[in-house]
């Protein structure tokens, strides 16, 4: 439970389990992790282009790359069961939503913002007590390292479910690494299968623009508290249809907009005007799972994985007042290729009254037509994942938008079409291609 949010890494490191590394640099990797030292180091890069509807077609290319250490500090100073780490980040381009489609969702997942300079992100002590079952971690943290993920998710490049779905990533308070901020989180597991947590974090806006390294809470509009449950019994080496399943609560003071109103209780885009602070407190539910269904052989990890969740604000001054996605992953479709993948995702999302109010006013001061969005969309992704050796994935996909929405480009006089967009997703986990030793599973 370290800390870093990249589960596109997660999902290389659940295709690795039980295989010792391999790479130039296995037999320096095993005698500095023998020491206590570990590295992660992990490579994103996606391209998409919107062929057809949204606010606009064009293309763009996102990605990330980071490298993070992991200290055993039991190993190296004798202190028991904790444990030190970091990680530098570095992002790039630009996202399709933002500048393009103008949907509140992103087709490429990995998109965090548009500042490229190097980020100091994690920064944090992690102590463990009880026979690991008291794991309490401290320090510059993402709330989204610890909440709402399942490993399924992030077999796709839509950002509507990787790494956490996107009500959780846009609208529960939730910090995002690289823009880490103080924070704190305590998890208690019950047994190997059951565990709870909670924790606090910060919440600072200004973070985002920066290298990381400024740490005042200077810029901190609130903080962010977060509880979960969950049962977890997800190994392919120990179970044969492994199972998981966990439901939260997140409660957030930090500062936002309304979605329509100005200061003066009238609409914001008709009047050209600022919209005004929120006056309800952030909260919200949320309840996931993922189980396989089919396994015909428990020798390997070939499966058809059913995945899903449903995301409810408890509040209404949103943009997304519900999120239900779902989908299905097979694994190892074709004996030949053990590391393919087969996914097929579908989220739906409802726009807010107050969101589809404003949207509509938008158009009318743009000399558009009084008409509504439809609240209604739906976004379906298709995708192949090609396994290139032990630590590449390549996935080309095409995401399909019903009634996409213009909330990112609210300016535009026409409700968008339907939408068509082609994406490819490059993953490449530097510290395996080099041999160098993950995270231990249990982590």
């Amino acid at each position: 439970m370290f800390g870093d949010d990249n589960s596109n890494r997660k999902v290389i490191d659940s295709e690795n389990e039980g295989t010792p590394p391999k790479g130039p640099l296995a037999g320096i990797g095993k005698t500095l992790a023998d020491k206590g030292i570990r590295f992660r180091s992990l490579l994103t890069n996606e391209i998409a282009g919107n062929v057809r509807g949204g606010a606009t077609q064009g293309h763009s290319d996102v990605g990330q790359y980071y490298l993070g250490t992991d200290l055993d500090l039991d190993r190296i100073v004798g202190w028991s069961g904790a444990q030190f780490h970091f990680t530098l980040y570095h992002d790039f381009g630009t996202g399709l939503n933002k500048h393009v489609t103008g949907t509140f969702f992103k087709q490429q997942d990995i998109y965090k913002n548009e500042y490229p300079q190097w980020h100091f992100g994690l920064f944090a002590l992690e102590q463990r007590l009880f026979g690991n079952r008291l794991d309490i971690i401290v320090g510059r943290l993402g709330t989204t390292a610890y909440y709402g993920h399942l490993t399924s998710n992030c077999f796709f490049q839509a950002g509507v479910t990787c790494g956490v779905p996107v009500v959780l990533n846009s609208e529960a308070g939730f910090g995002l690494l690289p823009s880490a901020t103080w924070g704190g989180n305590v998890k208690w597991s019950f047994s190997r299968k059951l565990y709870a947590e909670a924790g606090a974090f910060e919440v600072n806006p200004t973070i985002a623009p920066t290298n990381g390294l400024h740490w005042s809470t200077k810029g901190a509009t609130g903080f962010t508290v977060p509880f979960e449950v969950g049962y977890q019994d997800a190994d392919f080496r120990k179970v044969r249809f492994p199972t998981t399943v966990k439901g939260g609560f997140y409660a957030s003071t930090g500062e936002r907009t309304d979605p329509f109103f100005n200061a003066r209780d009238q609409s914001a885009a008709l009047t050209g005007t600022k919209l005004r602070d929120a006056s309800t407190l952030r909260s919200g539910l949320y309840l996931m799972g993922e189980r396989a269904i089919w396994r015909p052989d428990p020798a390997t990890n070939r499966s058809l994985t059913l995945f899903g969740g449903i995301i409810q604000p408890l509040e209404h001054e949103e943009v997304v007042d519900r999120q239900i996605y779902g989908g299905l992953l097979l694994r190892r479709p074709f004996d030949a290729r053990p590391r393919d993948t087969i996914g097929l995702s579908v989220a739906w999302l409802h726009l807010s009254d107050r969101e589809l109010a404003y949207l509509r006013d938008a158009r009318v001061r743009a000399h558009g037509p009084l008409a509504d969005e439809n609240p209604n969309e739906v976004n379906f992704e298709l995708n192949y994942g090609i396994g290139i050796g032990r630590a590449i994935r390549l996935t080309p996909n095409v995401q399909y938008t019903l009634h996409p929405d213009s909330s990112n480009l609210p300016t535009i006089a026409f409700v968008p079409k339907n939408m068509v967009t082609f994406g490819l997703k490059l993953t490449i986990d530097v510290a395996t291609l080099v041999g160098l030793p993950s995270q231990p599973t249990s982590d």
